[in-house]
């Protein structure tokens, strides 16, 4: 859908429905983990081909059994494989739901601020004449206290 002006208005129940939905989610899949950066640093990365090659090597498991040592755990890996298979699925569906939810934030975000600049100019406009609004304008002067103000150059 092309963009537009997003007119839209999420009711409480919407919003308690969609907040359900994430948590029945996050329920269904308990096994899932945070990493620390140091966690992720020492997993084997991933590259665009990985997925195929871990395909292509359980399929070799599935064809030829006999090759792995019996101290391979054959059940677990074929488990970790189809978690990942599965995994891989739900993940493209939320990179494509995250993609739209963090575009239209982007694009109703600046529709808001766009809209708040018209105001912030009004009210800066009416803060003479206007009994009461001079703390308003004061408040809302604090988003762009800092700009505009260069720093000095230590040399």
């Amino acid at each position: 859908m092309a963009y537009q002006n997003i007119s839209y208005a999420l009711s409480p129940e919407v919003m308690q429905q969609v907040k359900a939905a994430i948590e029945t989610v996050n329920t269904s899949l308990p096994f899932l983990v945070t990493l620390t950066p140091d966690e992720k640093r020492a997993l084997v990365k991933l590259g665009p081909k990985s997925a195929d090659f871990v395909n292509d090597a359980s399929a070799a498991v599935g064809a030829f059994p006999n090759i792995l040592p019996q101290s391979f755990n054959v059940l677990e890996y074929q488990r970790d494989t189809k978690l990942f298979a599965h995994l891989s699925e739900i993940k493209m569906l939320l990179d494509s739901l995250q993609e739209k939810i963090n575009n239209t934030y982007s694009a109703v975000g600046s529709e808001a601020m766009q809209a708040s600049l018209e105001v912030y100019a009004y009210v800066q406009t009416a803060k003479e004449r206007v009994p009461g609004i001079k703390s308003v304008a004061e408040k809302l002067k604090e988003r762009f206290k800092s700009q505009g103000v260069k720093k000095k150059d230590p040399a």
